[in-house]
């Protein structure tokens, strides 16, 4: 196990890759999805979004199903 706060593309970054440069000039798209008592981050992968994570004061949320992380929410 790794516990870290560090993003995994960086734990994981192949510093010798030849596409370097191209890997750190794309940059993810994210999106913040309002809920009741709470946010839910998304990054964007073509015309979908994956959960990234969930920032939440209600419990309920964090065992809902549509917001774990690596689901795909299409808006």
């Amino acid at each position: 196990m790794l516990y870290t706060s560090v993003p995994l593309e960086r734990v994981y970054f192949d510093f010798n890759a030849k596409d370097q440069e191209k890997k750190e000039e794309t940059q993810s798209e994210y999106n913040e999805v309002i809920l009741k008592h709470g946010r839910v981050v998304t990054r964007r992968e073509g015309k979908d979004y994956v959960v990234q994570k969930i920032n939440s004061t209600d419990m309920s949320d964090y065992l809902n199903a549509d917001y774990s992380p690596g689901k795909i929410i299409k808006m």
